[in-house]
């Protein structure tokens, strides 16, 4: 076969949406402490607003309460203003034409709505090059948990062979290292000890990337 599969993630990776998550991290932080979700605020410090999102998800489905509804409702308000300012990462058309023109098969997966991701990617039109979107209605546990990946890897397995995940977070690298699919950071500046193929700077960065790693006058990865 000799074919690739590149999976990326999609903001501040493709597209920079201009999402304030450390603010939104911050008040639903404090609205799990205030409503009794847990004790300690010191434990959710690390946690990812995913992570935040389905811990509140699983209180409401052990005490039968509706906290995880506002906090979605919260995320979705700062997701549809946010794609309001997106911006587009320098030279994505471009690359991603290449690539696929190249024989790579491009997919995304997001923790965004699909709403959120399909209207980004056709207002810098990109959704014509991505194969398959991956969104968070799809998948019953967000990144860092690989649900999503091990998804696209069983749906590919048979048709590349190779593939890798393309993101900007500790949160994409964790999921891909959990799926056991090769992570390259992209603009990862708090890695967490995960496990990286590189950590490129741009998207020319890793077209040259991949050149070293795969012959893309093939078409993919070979050996």
């Amino acid at each position: 076969m000799d074919k690739g599969l590149l999976i990326f993630d999609l903001d501040d990776t493709l597209v920079h949406s201009k999402i304030d998550f450390e603010t939104l991290a911050r008040w639903i932080r404090r609205e799990l402490v205030e409503r009794g979700v847990v004790r300690d605020h010191l434990e959710l410090e690390t946690m990812s607003v995913s992570q935040l999102l389905q811990l509140a998800d699983l209180f409401d489905r052990e005490h039968g309460t509706s906290h995880g509804a506002e906090f979605w409702r919260k995320v979705e308000e700062a997701e549809m203003a946010g794609m309001a300012r997106a911006t587009v990462e320098e030279g994505a058309p471009v690359v991603l034409a290449e690539l696929k023109a190249r024989g790579f098969t491009l997919c995304i997966l997001t923790n965004n709505t699909r709403l959120v991701a399909t209207t980004v990617l056709q207002k810098f039109a990109l959704d014509q090059y991505i194969e398959t979107l991956v969104t968070r209605e799809q998948v019953s546990r967000l990144k860092p948990d690989p649900e999503g990946l091990l998804r696209l890897k069983e749906k590919y397995r048979e048709q590349v062979d190779r593939m890798f995940f393309i993101g900007d977070s500790w949160i994409d690298g964790l999921a891909a290292n959990r799926a056991g699919i090769p992570f390259i950071g992209f603009n990862c500046r708090e890695p967490r000890d995960v496990k990286m193929v590189a950590n490129v700077s741009n998207l020319r960065e890793l077209v040259k990337l991949l050149e070293e790693i795969c012959p893309l006058e093939e078409g993919g990865c070979g050996g």
